[in-house]
C-alpha cells in the first residue's frame, strides 16, 4: 500500500462519529495517569511510617486522599486548634496513629463521599418524596461529625479502661517498692503485670523514655500530656512534687494508691446508686402501658357484668 493509498483510507473512514468516544478515552487516560503520578509523588517513603500505629479502619480506606490533601489543610489549621486536636489524639491513643491535619481531612472527605451519595441515591429514583430529600441530606452532616463521635467514643473508652487499670498499677508499684526494689525497676514489674491496655501503653512508654535518657519529671508530664486525665496528672503531680522536696516516693505511691481504690469504690457505688433510676424509664416507656391496659381491659369485662358499661363500650368490645 503506497502512502496515497493510505491517505485515501483514512479519509475514507467516518472518524467524525468517534470523536467524542476517542476524546473521553483520552481524558480518562489522562487523568488517571496524572492522579497515580500525583499519587507516587505524594506518597511517604516507608521509613517514615515505621513510629505509626496502625490507623483506623475508616482511615485505612481513604488514605490515598487523605495524605493528597492533608499538607494543604494543615496550612489552613491554626495552631491552637491544631494543638487542642492533638490533644484529643493522644487521650484517645491515636495520636501515633492518624495527625491532626489527617484527621480534619477525613471528616472532610467524609462529608463529600456522603454528599455524593446522597445526591446519586437521590437522583436514581426521582419517585422519593420531600422526605426521602431530607433525609438523605440530612447524612451529609453526620459525615462531617462522626469522625468527632468516633474520638470521643474512643477517649471514654480509654478513660473508663485507664480509670479500671490505674489503681492495680499503684498497688503492684507499691508492693515492688515495700519489697525492697527502685522506682524504675518496680515500675517495669508493674506493668509486666498488667494485663494489655492503655495503662501498660502509656506507662511502658514512660518507661521506655526514661531509659533512653530523658530525666523523670519531663517523662511524666509528656505521660500527663498524653493521657490528660484526672487521676494521671494528679499522680504525676504528687510524684514531682515529692521528688522535689525530697519526700519519699513509697509514701506518695502508697497514698495516692489508697486514694485512687476509694475514688474506684465511690464511682462503682455512685453508679449503683443511679441504677434504678435509670431503669425508670424503660418501665415507664415499655412496661407501665402494657400493665395499664391489662388492668382497663379487666375493669370493662366487669363493669359490662354488672351492666354498668356504656352501649357504646360494649359494642367496642364486642366487635
Amino acid at each position: 500500500m503506497t502512502f496515497d493509498d493510505a491517505i485515501a483510507w483514512l479519509v475514507g473512514l467516518d472518524l467524525g462519529g468517534y470523536a467524542p468516544a476517542i476524546m473521553a478515552g483520552l481524558a480518562i487516560g489522562i487523568g488517571t495517569f496524572s492522579m497515580a503520578k500525583l499519587f507516587v509523588r505524594t506518597k511517604p517513603p516507608v521509613d517514615s511510617m515505621e513510629w505509626r500505629d496502625p490507623p483506623p479502619v475508616l482511615f485505612k480506606i481513604f488514605k490515598p486522599i487523605v495524605r493528597l490533601f492533608a499538607n494543604d489543610v494543615r496550612s489552613l489549621m491554626k495552631d491552637g486548634y491544631y494543638q487542642s486536636l492533638h490533644q484529643k489524639l493522644s487521650a484517645a491513643g491515636q495520636n501515633y496513629a492518624i495527625l491532626p491535619h489527617e484527621f480534619v481531612t477525613l471528616k472532610l472527605i467524609c462529608t463529600v463521599v456522603c454528599a455524593v451519595v446522597s445526591f446519586t441515591v437521590y437522583k436514581i429514583d426521582q419517585d422519593l418524596g420531600p422526605e426521602a430529600f431530607i433525609f438523605l441530606f440530612s447524612v451529609v452532616p453526620v459525615g462531617f461529625f462522626y469522625p468527632d463521635i468516633w474520638l470521643a467514643d474512643k477517649v471514654g473508652a480509654r478513660r473508663t479502661a485507664v480509670a479500671k487499670e490505674f489503681p492495680f498499677l499503684l498497688d503492684l508499684l507499691v508492693l515492688s517498692m515495700r519489697a525492697g526494689l527502685n522506682y524504675s525497676t518496680s515500675l517495669g514489674q508493674a506493668i509486666s503485670s498488667l494485663p494489655n491496655g492503655p495503662v501498660r501503653e502509656e506507662f511502658a512508654k514512660l518507661l521506655r523514655e526514661t531509659r533512653a535518657g530523658k530525666s523523670r519529671r519531663e517523662a511524666l508530664l509528656d505521660l500527663a500530656e498524653r493521657m490528660n486525665i484526672d487521676s494521671v496528672n494528679q499522680f504525676v503531680a504528687a510524684v514531682n512534687q515529692a521528688e522535689e522536696t525530697g519526700g519519699e516516693i513509697v509514701d506518695v505511691l502508697t497514698a495516692q494508691a489508697e486514694q485512687k481504690r476509694t475514688e474506684r469504690f465511690n464511682s462503682a457505688e455512685e453508679a449503683a446508686n443511679k441504677a434504678p433510676v435509670k431503669m425508670l424509664i424503660p418501665m415507664m416507656a415499655f412496661l407501665f402501658p402494657i400493665i395499664f391496659m391489662l388492668l382497663t381491659f379487666v375493669v370493662m369485662v366487669k363493669l359490662a357484668e354488672i351492666d354498668m358499661l356504656p352501649v357504646s363500650m360494649l359494642r367496642l368490645l364486642a366487635s
